[in-house]
């Protein structure tokens, strides 16, 4: 399977733009919206919720959110090895914005 390669480059100058490129995604608003509710998450929780998506997905979009500093995931010393994922400071202020869209979601 190939990676997406994005044809246009993100106009800087555009925030809705730069919005939508780091939660758009297949699940990534069902990941975020998760996020949101939850202090913190593990990957299991996440898929018992979404069991239609693959965790070798779920993992990219968890990474690339990562990435993006929306979330923060967190490694635990010990065994079983547990990974929990929480909201960073930044992805918390997607709060009012995923409120917003569930009102209006509402509406349809």
């Amino acid at each position: 399977m190939s990676t997406y390669i994005r044809k246009t480059p993100i106009k800087s100058d555009c925030s809705i733009e730069k919005t939508l490129h780091v939660i758009s995604g297949k699940w990534k608003p069902a990941i975020l919206s998760e996020l949101l509710r939850a202090e913190t998450i593990r990957l299991k929780d996440i898929q018992k919720e979404l069991p239609e998506a693959s965790k070798r997905v779920l993992t990219k979009q968890l990474n690339e959110m990562i990435e993006d500093n929306l979330i923060e995931k967190e490694d635990f010393n010990e065994y079983p090895k547990r990974t929990e994922y929480s909201i960073s400071p930044l992805g918390a202020r997607l709060s009012s914005v995923f409120s917003s869209l569930t009102e209006f979601g509402d509406l349809l």
